[in-house]
């Protein structure tokens, strides 16, 4: 095989005549090296196909076929012999790779022709012994006509003009093995660099969606305009009687002055709200809800405060318009006094921010004060079924509530998920309302600070005389032409007074004759000087004299003192059986208020009393400060401790009526006793917990700013959840939630032990 060009490791020879009598003669034969030597077999495999069946078990072998009598010269398969095939040959019976045309693969491969058409030629060789066939070329270039290449089969192990040679990049040596470490590294590395590209993938994702979000925020509109409703400045949605626009502010959008009523004009003074089921009672075109038309009240010093008696309005304060994720809904309605709301604006200042900050609904609607809301007259209870009068203030926030149940989900709200936050006035006012049938289902949970839970107690029918009379009308067509200003004008002064007589009455419809469970979550509270405001004028005359500090005290008491004569629970001062104090003959009698003498049955609270001077003593180990002292003392008979013990007492009742601990209207409590610098001075005042609620309180430390963060997250807390805490939340009866800078829970109050018998000192409103 000299001269033969080797590629790869392994040739095989085809078979021919010439090619083993020329290795027999071994005249021209030149020496090749001995193959390496095998274990003999007693099966004697030939040459060839050993080799051929070597490099099959190996793999990556390529074929070539040769014509007979060329073994000598082999086939010179060179690299090109391992590169894919041409596509297609000229002649198909000279292709190797073309499909069998017959189910016998031998008969198959001998009716192939052969690919070689040398001549054949005979000659007789020099030593004249014996004729040879040879096969001579017609050229003398040896050379392999339409030779190819490819992938070896079966049959090829047993054809001898197949030649197979193996590909040579087989047999390069192998590289050397990377250590443990180098290859842990490796991946390292690879991991690394994908990780690298994830993260900054993400961080411009990120990065797009942050521009796409300013742009839609900025551009109010004008660049992205997904929602026709929304043309900066000025915004519009739809309400069951119109659509109604608004502005954009702080980020929200707000609706001032929405009409949630028909107007108490003329036949309707007097009467309880009605909702505006009427086309005739709407509006034509799209009503411009930015101005709030204040309702006529009183000041805190009993001076009518002019307004309009269209003033069943209500403002809105939305974050959203989209129905798609509802939020939660807040309904605040406050007041100093039934006859006034004069702090309304100055609660509602943030409310936008707020709303856009928590992400809740906002609503506060405006209800009518004083006489045209609260005036019970026989005339008017005669010409209207059921015959029953007063309480029209009430009758306006049943409507407004029920004009939310309707509308909220048109400014992004939840019906399913209102909360009544009341303050004061309004908490007496929502009281009746959420123990009642109709008033329960219209919210779902309530918030209510710095008034006593309690029921009027007086019905309509035994309303005082002088408050009855004050107008001097016989007829209802008197009551509904006179002035407005007339009307607020009418009562005395202790009625217009923010201290002065109630104005809430049991008229048996709006108000039940008869206390009832509560049907919602429940949160109580107070603050712990709630009275400072209405001690105000004691401030500067209060020195050091033990006789100033113990007639303010008695003064502070006195302040709800035309409130004694009210019936009295005999059970609990919540639920039972009424007792009318100078029952004769089963007619109840107004009652006059206790005589100032030690006989009295409230000669505890009379001033020069034996218990008085011991109160001021007691409260003497707790306070230091004379007017800290004052201010406690009189918070806590009057406000403070009656909203405990009545919370205690219903919680207690819920809780005994499910003794699983699974109550469904649970009852909570807290005590406000963060002290902030006002014109009270240092003291934990009336308005901080509802400012800290809405947003207005004016921190002036880092304790201010800690407080006002606290109180605000548990309210919010419990808007959303409808209770105080994720985990075991403490009832009423168990425990109170003090909160100052922190929430910590106390069994009770001690101080509230000695007012424990003294609920006739609770203000009422």
């Amino acid at each position: 095989m000299s001269g033969v060009p080797v590629v790869g490791r392994y040739v095989s020879r085809s078979w021919s005549s010439g090619s083993g009598a020329a290795q027999r003669g071994g005249g021209d034969q030149r020496h090749q090296p001995s193959p390496p030597q095998r274990p003999r077999s007693p099966w004697r495999i030939p040459a060839f196909f050993r080799r051929k069946f070597e490099i099959a078990q190996r793999g990556g072998g390529r074929v070539a076929s040769t014509a007979p009598g060329e073994s000598e010269g082999g086939v010179a398969v060179t690299e090109e012999a391992f590169k894919d095939p041409p596509p297609t040959l000229k002649d198909p019976h000279k292709d190797p790779m073309r499909e069998s045309t017959s189910t016998d693969p031998i008969k198959d491969f001998e009716a192939t022709p052969s690919p070689y058409e040398e001549p054949e030629v005979c000659a007789l060789s020099d030593d004249g012994d014996s004729i040879h066939r040879r096969l001579i070329k017609s050229s003398p270039i040896r050379q392999i006509r339409d030779v190819t290449f490819r992938e070896p089969r079966y049959l090829d192990l047993f054809d001898p003009s197949v030649s197979v040679v193996r590909d040579p990049k087989l047999d390069l040596p192998k590289p050397a093995s990377k250590s443990r470490a180098h290859s842990i590294f490796s991946r390292f590395l690879s991991s690394l660099a994908s990780t690298k590209v994830i993260i900054a993938c993400s961080i411009i994702l990120v990065v797009l969606v942050v521009v796409i979000v300013t742009l839609a925020s900025t551009s109010q509109g004008t660049f992205f305009s997904p929602d026709p409703r929304i043309q900066h400045p000025h915004v519009t949605t739809v309400t069951t009687c119109g659509p109604v626009q608004g502005t954009i502010q702080d980020g929200s959008y707000v609706f001032r002055g929405i009409p949630y009523a028909i107007p108490p004009l003329g036949k309707l003074r007097f009467r309880p709200a009605q909702l505006q089921t009427n086309l005739n009672d709407c509006w034509t075109g799209t009503y411009v809800a930015n101005v709030t038309q204040p309702c006529w009240s009183y000041d805190s010093q009993g001076a009518v405060v002019e307004g309009s008696e269209d003033c069943l309005l209500i403002d809105v304060f939305t974050p959203q318009l989209g129905y798609d994720s509802p939020l939660p809904v807040i309904v605040f309605v406050g007041g100093a006094s039934l006859g006034g709301d004069t702090q309304r604006p100055w609660l509602l200042t943030k409310a936008a921010g707020l709303a856009k900050t928590k992400r809740v609904v906002v609503l506060s609607p405006q209800v009518r004060r004083g006489l045209l809301g609260f005036f019970p007259h026989p005339k008017l209870a005669a010409s209207t079924y059921p015959h029953t009068a007063g309480n029209q203030g009430v009758s306006d926030l049943l409507t407004a509530l029920t004009w939310v149940q309707h509308n909220v989900e048109h400014f992004g709200g939840d019906p399913e998920q209102v909360t009544f936050l009341g303050h004061q006035a309004g908490a007496a006012m929502a009281w009746p309302l959420i123990s009642s049938p109709q008033g329960h289902r219209l919210v779902h949970s309530a918030w209510v600070t710095g008034s006593v839970p309690l029921y009027p107690e007086i019905p309509w029918r035994e309303a005082d005389p002088e408050l009855v009379d004050s107008l001097n009308c016989s007829t209802v067509m008197c009551l509904e032409s006179i002035p407005a200003r007339t009307v607020m004008e009418a009562p005395p002064l202790e009625w217009r007074h923010p201290q002065g007589r109630p104005w809430l009455l049991a008229d048996g419809v709006i108000v039940p004759f008869l206390p009832s469970m509560p049907q919602v979550p429940l949160m109580i509270g107070s603050t712990e000087q709630a009275a400072a405001h209405f001690l105000l004028s004691w401030r500067e005359r209060l020195g050091i004299s033990h006789q100033q500090l113990l007639d303010a005290a008695v003064d502070g008491l006195r302040l709800n003192e035309v409130n004694y004569g009210q019936p009295v629970w005999s059970g609990s001062p919540a639920y039972g059986h009424v007792n009318w104090p100078g029952d004769k003959g089963g007619q109840n009698v107004w009652p006059q208020p206790p005589r100032n003498d030690e006989s009295s049955e409230l000669g505890s609270i009379i001033p020069g009393s034996a218990e008085a001077e011991a109160a001021l003593e007691w409260y003497s180990n707790l306070k230091d400060d004379p007017w800290l002292l004052l201010t406690t003392l009189v918070s806590d008979a009057t406000v403070t401790c009656p909203t405990l013990a009545t919370a205690e007492k219903l919680s207690r009742t819920l809780s005994h009526n499910h003794p699983t601990g699974t109550e469904d209207v649970p009852v909570y409590a807290y005590v406000s006793r963060h002290a902030r610098v006002s014109r009270a001075g240092a003291v934990a005042d009336g308005l901080s917990d509802i400012e800290s609620i809405l947003g207005v309180f004016q921190s002036q430390t880092d304790k201010d700013v800690q407080y006002a963060r606290t109180i605000q997250d548990l309210f919010f807390f419990f808007v959303n959840y409808g209770s105080p805490e994720w985990q075991s939340p403490t009832p009423a009866h168990l425990g109170v939630y003090m909160l100052d800078g922190n929430i910590n829970v106390e069994h009770s109050r001690l101080q509230c032990e000695h007012w424990s018998n003294s609920s006739h000192l609770m203000r009422r409103f």
